[in-house]
């Protein structure tokens, strides 16, 4: 029956599955050798003769694992050669390429002890690829496959020998991206070849928001996981210990962000001196790839708690064994003179291809800049090409990362790549909404230079030395707000005119007093009960549409997330669908005032309608305003309605 309803529909993974059951459970249950081999043949045969009808079935080509796995001694090589003739009959069938790699791996690990042999068959499978790859540039499996082979059979290559190779590989993907510039397969092969020079993590800073309990804030420049708690001391009576409390990140996950914060424990009791110490180990990047390079200090005096007098922000320190904390007990002996890790710094490789590494950035920079020359070229024979426009912004990008962000050559790239992705959105319109994402996020690094700076430890970053209290980013066409931990120090922020569709980024902005989201496309608010400053917010002209979508924003906005209670703030949502959706104005004060009195004051009606009707009513004097209430035409709200936290 299974074998009749397979040959039907070979898809069908649940008859495969009771086919298998059948087979365990009846027919190989107590069979001798003879028998168990004869029937496996037999389902190899019955797999291959289906898979001439449909080469590209997920469950017929697991189905021949199975029987290999649950061979005493299958055919690695008979497989391998059925395989090439199902890939000489189609060479783009990436099911084919999938099972030969499984088949080259098991013969790998027949011969692991044999390891010539593995190297030849690497060989002979990467002179495999570069037939098909001639056969047709298209072949995106054969490109992928290659790269896989490539950095084995470069394990044991000299520096030289790997020089060699790399340009060979790249006369082929010239040779590819010219004769069909619109496949993106070359072009991808080429971007894993050059390689990404992956940032490290950079601690942006840290700074006391509170001294009574102490709260300090440590800013990283990307998203991170907490896997150990940052270490803080003090010292008390001349004693270091550690002092107690909790780490949290902004935000509905306390577990991940780009804003941490410590809250000193009830009854815990901190000295003069507060130190904190983030080891490389105690933060993973959600971002993968990046890492904190090392071990970073900062320093809190606290005898001046007046936040008005000094900055607030901590002082950051060499990790050494002057500090309070034993870091030897994390990073091993320290052998230098004055005490710090200096000495025992390695200084990294840095990429110069996928194979290549260079003690110097000036491989990078020569590949980077001789390849940008090459794409420019081609973006001027196929100006309506997407891919070379996408490559051409890539590299870019990556050579911008080995130069300082305030130069002037980083300037000129950055307006290069902004200009790249509003052509992409001209002629890829069906993927604009990637290419504004990747537009606000360099625009958003443009505008932004006023508040970071290069760090002494290139390529890190960290706050400018002077903070600016206002920032003005309305208008610049951005769709969100890529790292909000930027903004931590502004007071003001007008983002009006702009496509952003979401609030959340406003957890990290603990600071913050008055931003401007006017002209927006956001649909509901969240995040806002995590910026505990927060007194004046515009909202008009944007998508809020239902009721719960103005609720969510300020669930817990009395008891705080951050343990802290948020002040008065006034909002204003005029001309928002749901004002109409919702039945007006009127009934929606009357709901606001049914949930209770926390602190925020919502203004239904927009801006420019209420000053006008104020101003038509102030004109009307006393008898005008009670004409108006009467027949009910006009209406003017003075009710301060607040929001309770008790509504979900």
């Amino acid at each position: 029956v299974t074998t009749a309803l397979l040959r039907k529909s070979p898809d069908y993974y649940t008859i495969w599955n009771v086919r298998r059951i059948i087979l365990k459970e009846g027919f190989l249950n107590n069979a001798d050798d003879e028998t168990t081999n004869k029937i496996y043949t037999g389902e190899l045969e019955f797999v291959q003769e289906n898979l001439k009808l449909n080469p590209k079935s997920y469950w017929m080509w697991n189905h021949r694992r199975w029987c290999l796995e649950s061979m005493s001694q299958p055919r690695w090589d008979r497989e391998l050669a059925m395989v090439g003739k199902f890939l000489e009959m189609d060479a783009r069938n990436f099911h084919g390429w999938d099972y030969r790699r499984y088949i080259i791996r098991q013969l790998d690990l027949k011969d692991k002890e044999a390891k010539d042999k593995v190297l030849d068959r690497a060989q002979s499978e990467f002179d495999f690829t570069t037939t098909k790859i001639h056969q047709n540039f298209s072949n995106y499996s054969a490109w992928h496959n290659r790269s896989t082979l490539l950095g084995k059979l470069a394990e044991d290559m000299s520096h030289e020998e790997r020089e060699a190779i790399v340009d060979n590989e790249f006369d082929l993907v010239k040779n590819a991206i010219y004769t069909d510039p619109e496949d993106q397969s070359a072009w991808l092969y080429e971007l894993w070849l050059i390689g990404r020079e992956e940032r490290s993590i950079s601690i942006l800073g840290s700074s006391v928001i509170s001294f009574h309990p102490l709260e300090i804030v440590v800013a990283f420049d990307e998203t991170v996981e907490m896997r150990k708690p940052f270490t803080v001391s003090t010292r008390v009576e001349h004693v270091a210990i550690p002092l107690e409390g909790e780490w949290k990140a902004t935000g509905s996950d306390s577990t991940l962000g780009s804003v941490w914060i410590f809250q000193q424990a009830p009854g815990a009791v901190y000295g003069p001196t507060v130190e904190i110490v983030i080891f490389s180990d105690d933060v993973c990047a959600v971002r993968a790839g990046s890492k904190l390079p090392s071990a970073v200090c900062y320093e809190l005096e606290t005898l001046n708690q007046n936040l008005e007098d000094i900055s607030g922000r901590l002082e950051r320190l060499v990790v050494g064994q002057n500090l309070m904390y034993d870091v030897t007990k994390r990073i091993g002996p320290i052998s230098g003179p004055d005490g710090t890790l200096e000495t025992q710094v390695v200084h990294p490789k840095h990429r110069v291809t996928s194979l290549t590494e260079s003690d110097t950035l000036d491989g990078r920079v020569a590949l980077l800049e001789r390849e940008i020359s090459a794409v420019r070229e081609l973006v001027e024979l196929e100006p309506e090409c997407k891919w070379p426009i996408q490559i051409l912004s890539t590299l870019l990008s990556e050579l911008r990362k080995t130069v300082s962000i305030h130069s002037t050559h980083a300037k000129v790239i950055d307006d290069e790549c902004i200009e790249l992705q509003e052509k992409l959105i001209t002629i890829d319109p069906l993927r604009q909404e990637r290419y504004e994402d990747r537009r606000s996020q360099l625009v958003f690094d443009r505008e932004t230079l006023q508040i970071i700076q290069d760090s002494k430890r290139f390529p890190e970053i960290e706050y400018a030395t002077k903070q600016p209290r206002n920032l003005d980013l309305s208008m610049r066409g951005l769709t969100y707000i890529p790292i909000s931990s930027y903004l931590l120090h502004l007071h003001t922020l007008n983002l009006d005119s702009n496509s952003i569709t979401s609030t959340r980024f406003m957890r990290n902005l603990l600071n913050v007093r008055r931003v401007n989201l006017s002209n927006n496309l956001i649909e509901r608010l969240e995040g806002l009960q995590h910026a505990p400053s927060l007194e004046f917010l515009t909202l008009e002209n944007n998508m809020i549409a239902k009721w719960e979508d103005v609720a969510a924003g300020f669930v817990f906005w009395g008891e705080g997330k951050l343990g802290r209670t948020g002040g008065h703030v006034k909002v204003l949502l005029g001309n928002n669908p749901v004002v109409v959706n919702e039945g007006g104005e009127y009934v929606l004060e009357k709901r606001w005032e049914d949930v209770g009195e926390v602190g925020v004051e919502i203004q239904w009606q927009s801006e420019e309608l209420r000053l006008a009707e104020e101003a038509l009513l102030a004109a009307e004097g006393e008898g005008g305003i009670s004409s108006v209430l009467m027949d009910g035409s006009r209406r003017v709200s003075t009710t301060v309605v607040e929001f309770a936290g008790v509504a979900h």
